[in-house]
């Protein structure tokens, strides 16, 4: 009988759900006993594990699991490794690498400049210009141009036969697991998503991950979508500050960062009429004396700005300074916030929510503290996009990959109540006075939509910052 022990752990959104944080709970649990981990990943890939102690590692080729020191390392023919990019990856991972070998199929190709340099010319719809598409391009065609990995200290390049006879080693023991590391997101496959052309080069499903470790389905134990409530996509702005439209995300709306920062402190869910729902009337009723209030210092901020901020406030058009009759105020908070966050500041005193209170609401943060959730990107460093959760997409790609279950991630973007809380769901529950109404109905309603059970909720970055509810392995 054929083993089935292959765990995947896959994105079901958009990218940045944080898979390296679920595989680094997985592969550091000494109760799983995984003892081999395959990607299949390329440069444009950046998984972020961030260990107990709060010290963040970026693995872009090399696997996450490498985070156990007792799992044997495979870099899959569906990859594709930048030189530049993966010494200086190499080095940093160096501390949990030891002196193992990584084994590196010997179909990996190599992306050079003349690849990033191609995308940069043709790709028009958003990108992070890697040399991905590229690379992949002329290895279809068999470009003669085309360079394959030979070997970096113990990456090893392996031939087909080699690479494939150690691995199943580990496939073939009816005692271990072996890890699917994914890469991308589901709502960035080129032919699933329906997002084209604002997609990624490949597919990103289980079966592609499978297909690309030279794994038959039938080994396939279960696996894990890692989602997020309010799902991401890259910037619309470049490095250089061209404004480039990255796409949407379904029927989803576009959210802004002030939004998921009010809602999330105030236990409610965000809505696009300019707010949360539950403030909306106060801020509608006091907009004009709020405003009249704050805009000479909103505009200062403004003005104080680098230009990539401002060609992203003003969806690509690019303006030195602004007048008062342009400034709402949900751009007005947006404003306020890149302002604090390029000064570092996090959590910040928020002058129009001051404002808004002394106008008859009392917001609940104290001194008007507002705690900014926003992200980067860890490969380009630009301000990520978010979105409500489109679940008609969310529907289809677990109808594709059939997970065990949903690993919800980032859940204090939902309510910050929970934030780097852990233990088990019931004990939180009883604990911590959030509103669990709330979040029991979202949970309820996720779980009956896509048929499929949330097995944890992510709450924080750091290894174990997690609130486990179903048991995430099956035996």
């Amino acid at each position: 009988m054929v083993n089935r022990n292959v765990i995947c752990v896959i994105d079901g959104a958009a990218g940045s759900c944080g898979k390296a944080k679920v595989i680094g709970e997985l592969v550091t649990d000494p109760n799983i006993n995984i003892r081999a981990s395959v990607t299949n990943c390329m440069p444009n890939a950046g998984h972020t594990f961030v260990d107990e102690k709060g010290h963040a590692t970026i693995f872009r080729n090399i696997p996450v699991s490498s985070v156990n020191p007792n799992i044997e390392l495979f870099i899959g023919p569906g990859s594709a490794i930048d030189m530049d990019v993966f010494i200086e990856e190499y080095a940093q991972v160096k501390k949990y690498l030891g002196d193992r070998k990584i084994y590196v199929h010997e179909m990996v190709p190599l992306i050079v400049e003349r690849h990033k340099k191609y995308e940069r010319e043709h790709i028009k719809s958003g990108s992070t210009f890697k040399g991905c598409g590229a690379v992949t391009q002329e290895k279809v065609i068999r470009d003669k141009k085309l360079e394959f990995f030979k070997t970096y200290k113990n990456a090893i390049a392996c031939s087909n036969d080699e690479w494939l006879e150690r691995l199943y080693s580990h496939l073939d023991k009816n005692d271990e697991y072996v890890m699917l590391e994914g890469a991308q997101g589901c709502d960035l496959d080129l032919n699933h998503s329906g997002n084209y052309p604002f997609v990624t080069s490949r597919n990103v499903s289980t079966s592609q991950l499978l297909a690309d470790s030279g794994i038959s389905p039938e080994r396939l134990l279960q696996t894990i979508m890692v989602i997020r409530p309010f799902p991401i996509r890259i910037s619309n702005v470049t490095k250089d500050g061209a404004y480039m439209f990255t796409g949407s995300y379904g029927t989803g709306a576009e959210l802004t960062w002030s939004e998921v920062n009010l809602a999330s402190q105030n236990g409610v869910y965000p809505f696009r009429n300019n707010c949360p729902r539950e403030i909306y009337y106060e801020f509608a009723y006091h907009a004009k004396s709020i405003l009249d209030e704050s805009i000479n210092e909103i505009i200062e901020m403004y003005n104080m700005l680098p230009v990539i901020y401002k060609i992203q406030l003003l969806n690509g058009v690019e303006r030195e300074t602004l007048e008062k009759n342009e400034i709402n105020l949900i751009l007005a908070l947006e404003i306020e916030r890149i302002y604090h966050k390029i000064k570092g500041e996090r959590a910040y005193k928020s002058i129009v929510i001051k404002r808004i209170n002394n106008n008859g609401r009392v917001f609940e943060s104290p001194d008007y503290i507002i705690t900014d959730l926003s992200e980067m990107t860890s490969v380009t460093k630009k301000e990520r996009r978010i979105f409500d959760l489109d679940i008609y997409k969310l529907k289809n790609n677990v109808r594709i990959n059939n997970p065990h279950g949903l690993y919800l991630n980032f859940f204090q973007q939902f309510d910050y109540g929970l934030f780097e809380k852990q233990g088990n769901y019931e004990d939180i529950k009883n604990k911590y006075l959030v509103n669990y109404d709330n979040i029991d109905r979202y949970i309820e309603w996720l779980e009956s939509e896509t048929n499929t059970s949330v097995l944890s909720l992510g709450t924080g970055a750091k290894n174990g910052e997690v609130i486990k509810r179903l048991e995430m392995i099956k035996k």
